[in-house]
């Protein structure tokens, strides 16, 4: 009898024990982000609804003989194929202090970014970094002096001269809230913009307007909607999504193995200050 009470202990404590188990697992699941059924995927086209001025000329005043054989204008607002708006960025917004689970095809940042100073002008325009990735400026004017200005805020700010020869390397720690205006001080028209994040939750819009942000968390998320004309992009419809609020951002609700596709978000040439 003695034996029987003991085994029916025995196995109650071994239920027991599994079911700590399954609910530690399932912790560590919801903490890291789960299955890959818990990732999902964001897209859209911005496209600007109305009729924009074309670009104005730059007015070449430094190393006009080099800079002037290149055809360069006013990049600000950037209209590219069906009036698609090029150079916006969308990226997941996080509350100071808070973290957000990375797909594991994501984790890794080892890729090095690269920033040109090519044609008197920046290459890219706008570019995407996360903390701890390597980062490089390069030089490929021949015989024409650049420095590169980027007004960080929660990073060093840097202003630096780069040569051909010898690129300035950098790594951020820490996540940027807003994209970072990088200039160059000799030629004063030439002006990109950084978005530095800790996550991989970023995207800037190509030459048609598309982007697309894939491996998101599933679920409820916020997103900011930016464009240097105008800073964060306020009351854009988003389509059956809702639209942004005054501080661009929009809370969307991300599909577990599928994709929220905004489809056409059209802006009229007032919210891009035109």
């Amino acid at each position: 009898m003695k034996t029987t009470n003991i085994l029916v202990t025995l196995t109650m404590v071994a239920r027991a024990m599994v079911a700590l188990a399954m609910v530690a697992l399932a912790m560590v699941a919801s903490a890291t982000g789960a299955s890959g059924a818990d990732w999902g995927t964001l897209k859209g086209r911005l496209v600007v609804d109305g009729s924009v001025p074309e670009p104005a000329a730059v007015n070449v005043n430094k190393d006009t003989e080099f800079c002037g054989q290149h055809t360069l204008v006013d990049e600000t607002v950037d209209i590219g194929e069906n009036g698609g708006l090029t150079n916006a960025l969308i990226y997941l917004y996080t509350a100071r202090g808070k973290t957000v689970p990375v797909h594991p095809d994501l984790e890794s940042a080892s890729d090095t970014v690269v920033l040109d100073n090519k044609g008197c002008r920046f290459e890219p325009h706008v570019l995407l970094v996360r903390t701890g990735q390597p980062f490089e400026i390069h030089n490929s004017d021949p015989g024409i002096g650049h420095n590169t200005n980027a007004a960080m805020l929660n990073n060093p700010t840097f202003n630096e001269i780069v040569s051909n020869d010898s690129p300035i390397k950098k790594t951020f720690a820490k996540a940027e809230v807003v994209p970072v205006v990088v200039s160059c001080n000799v030629h004063t028209w030439m002006k990109a913009y950084m978005l530095v994040r800790d996550n991989p939750y970023m995207a800037f819009t190509g030459a048609d307007g598309s982007f697309e942000i894939k491996n998101i968390p599933a679920g409820a998320n916020e997103f900011i909607f930016w464009h240097e004309s105008s800073g964060n992009l306020k009351n854009v419809k988003l389509g059956a999504a809702g639209k942004t609020d005054r501080k661009g951002r929009a809370k969307l609700k991300i599909p577990a193995g599928e994709t929220l596709d905004l489809g056409e978000v059209k802006l009229a040439p007032a919210a891009l200050g035109l």
